[in-house]
């Protein structure tokens, strides 16, 4: 892995061509959506930009939309997510690697792959051809090689890093990280490598007319992945512990369906059924009227690496309470938020102090997120930090491989 003080720079001429490989192109979580605005933010720089990925049934919208706009190609391998259906993908991965190389080689440009997850079969065949073309390899995790998230299925996980991930991630020529906790992280997997801390950038939602519900009820909303690593249960039991008056919960997102019963059991046990909606996703499109629709963001996860949903809720102008596994502390000294530790006390005292607030002073504190995020994680901006701070780099012999991790 090469040390950040020994990149070389890039050779004149064009933007490179940039394959990003997504670990899903389904309509679920937020990859999708990072690539997509990534693959846009890039071609306004001049990059050629290409994006592969597996899905099962569909390719997610926002994907689609780029690709139909010509931004970006797309190479959509349909396949089941099975084992066979992976190991399917994956063959087909590799052939998409070698065109895009060639392409890049034709045209003059530096390639790039830039790889978005970790697990799946086919990123990593994606690795495995991109070093044998020599291209630029970046990875990034997204938080799936946090502490946190490594104790699910972990010992698959550990199958999986010790036979093939581990080495990949000792390939590649930049690990890209969006927080320093996910950083430090990496650090105590792979001891000496050097992480580069660039953030996601955030597209607003689109505006739309803010409104109360029926009877002026009040609303706080969590939105994103329904899993036990975000501490939906730890966010009931603080919402019992404080219970505001005249104010209902919102809990949005893709599950698997076990997950969305067992909170709707917790709440109906807490007694806060009545107070509590549980739902599905959110379609990007509806993403503006969602927030409008709220009056503060909620999310208390224990483990996080960029946590988009928090700077698209602050875009669209909705104060946030996000505990300290994200790295949006400064939404404190921001005058946005709340940055708590992930415990049910703590989410339950900011949960107090918040809902307690006028909504006159909840809007101006939204004002002030919606500005600063607005100015500062432009996707063109961030674009232009990929470009320059995390694909230039040649390619150089592999580090030592260090000892597995405990």
């Amino acid at each position: 892995m090469k040390s950040p003080a020994t990149a070389a720079p890039p050779p004149p001429g064009l933007p490179p061509r940039v394959l990003l490989v997504s670990s899903t192109l389904d309509d679920d979580g937020g990859i999708p959506v990072c690539v997509a605005q990534l693959a846009e933010g890039l071609a306004g720089h001049g990059a050629a930009v290409e994006i592969a990925g597996q899905h099962a049934a569909r390719p997610a919208t926002v994907i689609s939309d780029v690709a139909s706009r010509g931004l970006a190609t797309l190479s959509a391998i349909a396949a089941p997510w099975h084992p066979l259906g992976q190991w399917r993908a994956a063959r087909r991965m590799r052939r998409i690697v070698s065109a895009s190389a060639a392409r890049a080689a034709a045209e003059g440009r530096r390639f790039v792959v830039h790889l978005h997850g970790v697990w799946v079969a086919p990123v990593q065949a994606a690795a495995r051809a991109a070093t044998a073309a020599g291209a630029t390899l970046v990875i990034s995790p997204h938080g799936m090689l946090r502490a946190e998230a490594l104790r699910k299925s972990r010992w698959r996980k550990r199958l999986v890093w010790h036979a093939s991930l581990r080495p990949l991630l000792l390939r590649a020529d930049t690990l890209h990280v969006t927080s320093p906790a996910e950083g430090e992280d990496l650090v105590a997997l792979l001891p000496g490598c050097e992480p580069r801390l660039v953030p996601l950038g955030v597209r607003p939602p689109a505006d739309a007319p803010r409104g109360r519900a029926a009877g002026g009820v009040r609303r706080a909303g969590y939105l994103g992945r329904l899993l036990p690593i975000k501490h939906l249960d730890g966010l009931l039991e603080a919402w019992k512990a404080a219970a505001p008056a005249g104010w209902r919960l919102s809990i949005r997102g893709p599950s698997d369906g076990h997950e969305a019963a067992r909170l709707a059991a917790l709440a109906d046990r807490l007694g806060i059924a009545a107070e509590v909606e549980i739902g599905g996703a959110v379609p990007q499109e509806g993403l503006g009227e969602h927030f409008a629709s709220l009056e503060l963001f909620v999310l208390p996860s224990r483990s996080e690496a960029f946590a988009l949903v928090v700077g698209e809720a602050l875009a669209a102008g909705v104060p946030a309470i996000c505990t300290t596994a994200a790295p949006w502390a400064a939404i404190a000294p921001r005058g946005c938020g709340w940055s708590v530790a992930p415990t049910v006390p703590a989410l339950a005292e900011a949960l107090e102090r918040a809902t307690a607030l006028a909504p006159e002073a909840l809007q101006a504190m939204g004002r002030r997120g919606q500005a600063w995020v607005r100015a500062e994680y432009s996707w063109g901006h961030v674009a232009g930090r990929h470009l320059d701070e995390l694909y230039r780099c040649a390619r150089a012999a592999p580090a030592p491989v260090p000892p597995p991790p405990a």
